[in-house]
């Protein structure tokens, strides 16, 4: 091969990498400007007002159609602020029934829910909530959003999902449709079979 093939050879491929890199800049820089598509509110009293209406021990809250219960909450203690219509919770436990009746549980240290849309937000201080279905799933992740009216759970959060066929799934993000029992990895899926 001739050098100047050679030389035009090696700015091509310089060429190229350039503008790989380019690209991938342009994208971080995208991705970072425009943030995440929703943000789960965090679980905090800073923004709701300094007094409660209500402190309560044992605070429990359900949800109900055709007679049936649909969810339940369970909290050792709850902070009401009738104003905002929220709760803030500690030690929570939750349990839902699906379309077809099987339930599921998931328990968190903190927790806030709207009382009036019935949306709440779960988390845990350390490590990650286990949302426990009856038929051998179990979802992990740091902090979990239910919205009640869609019947569906959603994160931001890191996910890792794990079924009784020995498969686990993990990625950035989900959403778990109830209704369709349909969960979606937004970003970074892996599955893997052990």
């Amino acid at each position: 091969m001739s050098f100047l093939a050679t030389m035009n050879r090696e700015r091509l491929v310089r060429g190229g990498l350039l503008g790989i890199m380019l690209v991938v800049v342009v994208t971080l820089i995208l991705y970072v400007l425009q943030g995440p598509s929703r943000r789960i509110p965090a679980v905090s009293v800073s923004v709701l007002p300094q007094n409660a209406d209500a402190g309560l021990r044992e605070f429990s809250f359900v949800e109900s159609k055709e007679g049936q219960v649909d969810w339940k909450i369970h909290a050792k203690e709850a902070q009401v602020f009738d104003a905002d219509s929220k709760a803030i919770l500690k030690d929570v436990v939750v349990t839902l029934s699906d379309a077809r009746g099987l339930q599921m549980t998931v328990e968190g240290d903190d927790g806030t829910i709207n009382t009036v849309s019935k949306d709440f937000v779960l988390s845990k201080r350390s490590g990650d909530l286990a949302l426990v279905f009856e038929d051998g799933y179990t979802i992990y992740t740091p902090r979990l959003a239910w919205v009640n009216i869609e019947r569906r759970f959603w994160t931001d959060e890191p996910v890792r999902i794990t079924g009784p066929n020995r498969m686990e799934v993990t990625g950035q993000g989900m959403d778990t449709l109830l209704t369709t029992r349909e969960m979606r990895i937004r970003r970074d899926a892996r599955v893997e079979v052990h």
